[in-house]
């Protein structure tokens, strides 16, 4: 009898995945780009400003109003035929602005249609990228995997704004969202790639009770009927709601915040880069946290992060203090959204990942906007000090009911993820 050899829990060790996530750190760097120069962009047509959360608007409402859709679709035909087509749409909407700016007369209606047509776009792309991800590496892996892609995401969000400041400055705006549009070249290659490697992955097979055959439909509705059997996933999906509204909340009154209590603007631009840094910090370390209690650690984190953020910008004095609770509070919040999509991946059945990915976009997105619109007014009318503290106080106290009602359900060992983690180990033994 042949003993088995010990396998790598390094998912470098697979070559799909090493080509997913060189093709995903290049797209997160012209991700974080591209941030900035929209930006500029619209500024340049509209000096006045508004421009600026008209291409806001348009992102987010398109990439909402599509979300239901992009869930349901990687599910039904397979993760990399609608990844690869949510990007090749994703580089005409770039390429069109870039043009119109290097060669014509740009407006701003042309950033607003390829905000929107770019979000719609991402509404496909991310849904397909959740669960394409179990079919690349290994179970024993996907933590690991996720934390790689996380660390990849936040190195591009802190050197994304730097570089596109670098590339408006030496070629104007048409130089940066050309080269946003080559980051998508790379992406649609390295999909290209992983489509030869992984042939017979793509058509996902259906779960237990799930008989859908390839005329029926496959509804985003069905990410529902999933949701009582995973109560951890749901319970944190419920604290992401006013989470959300607390992050939006904080990217509003933030500034002003800090503005006023240290007297001057600049800080909060230091206090940005620490909540970066923190972020990307907390995707590294959430590589190596081994529990066999990934939602409570899941609920606990999301307890912490977000309402210590809060607190410490409506009561904090020093910019120390700040400081050091924005970069522990984002690396909290990094480990525990890490953590959170592999306990998605290894609990909910393969044939609904996206559809499920879907519906945690579609509860939480539409919290950003609101976030938004409600932070300033409801700030003005109980002060920003009592909205921060109460908003806080929400999200414990749902953090808390959440975790009651988990427990009672699931238990502290949560047992769809350990079922599958060992269904699976054992087919690669």
């Amino acid at each position: 009898m042949t003993e088995a050899r010990p396998v790598s829990t390094s998912p470098l060790t697979s070559l799909p995945f090493r080509v997913h996530l060189a093709g995903q750190a290049v797209s997160r760097l012209g991700d974080g780009v591209v941030a900035v120069t929209f930006a500029f962009a619209a500024l340049a047509v509209a000096p006045d400003g508004r421009g600026i959360p008209m291409v806001l608007l348009a992102l987010w409402v398109s990439r909402f109003v599509f979300v239901a859709y992009g869930g349901a679709l990687p599910d039904r035909i397979g993760r990399l035929p609608v990844m690869f087509g949510a990007d090749l749409v994703r580089l005409g909407a770039q390429l069109f602005p870039a043009l119109t700016f290097a060669f014509g007369q740009p407006q701003l209606w042309h950033l607003v249609a390829s905000a929107a047509v770019y979000g719609a776009a991402t509404a496909f792309f991310m849904p397909g990228a959740v669960g394409l991800l179990p079919e690349l590496v290994r179970p024993t892996q996907l933590q690991k995997a996720n934390s790689w892609l996380g660390v990849a995401g936040d190195t591009g969000r802190l050197a994304g704004p730097s570089l596109a400041a670098l590339l408006v400055a030496f070629g104007g705006v048409p130089l940066a969202l050309f080269f946003d549009a080559a980051t998508f070249v790379f992406s649609l290659l390295s999909l290209a790639w992983l489509w030869r490697l992984v042939p017979r992955r793509q058509e996902p097979e259906a779960a237990e009770g799930e008989a859908h055959g390839p005329r029926e439909r496959v509804r985003f509705l069905d990410a529902m009927r999933i949701m009582p059997r995973v109560p951890y996933v749901l319970g944190a999906i419920l604290i992401w709601v006013p989470a959300q509204i607390g992050l939006a909340s904080v990217s509003v009154l933030g500034p002003i915040a800090v503005r006023d209590t240290l007297g001057s603007i600049e800080e909060w631009g230091v206090l940005v880069t620490f909540l970066a840094a923190g972020g990307l910090l907390g995707a590294l370390v959430s590589g190596m946290v081994r529990v066999a209690w990934r939602g409570v650690l899941v609920v606990v984190l999301l307890a912490v992060s977000m309402p210590v953020q809060l607190i410490a910008l409506a009561y904090g004095q020093d910019l120390v203090v700040i400081a050091a609770a924005l970069f522990l509070t984002s690396l909290t919040a990094g480990v525990a959204g890490i953590v959170f999509d592999t306990l998605v991946q290894l609990s909910v059945p393969a044939s609904m990942l996206s559809r499920v990915g879907s519906f945690e976009t579609t509860m939480t997105t539409a919290m950003v906007p609101l976030g938004f619109a409600i932070a300033l007014p409801l700030a003005n009318l109980v002060g920003r000090t009592a909205y921060l503290a109460g908003l806080a106080a929400v999200i414990v106290v749902t953090s808390g009911a959440v975790l009651l009602w988990a427990v009672a359900r699931s238990g502290v060992r949560d047992r769809f993820v350990e079922e599958s983690a060992g269904d699976l180990a054992g087919r690669d033994a």
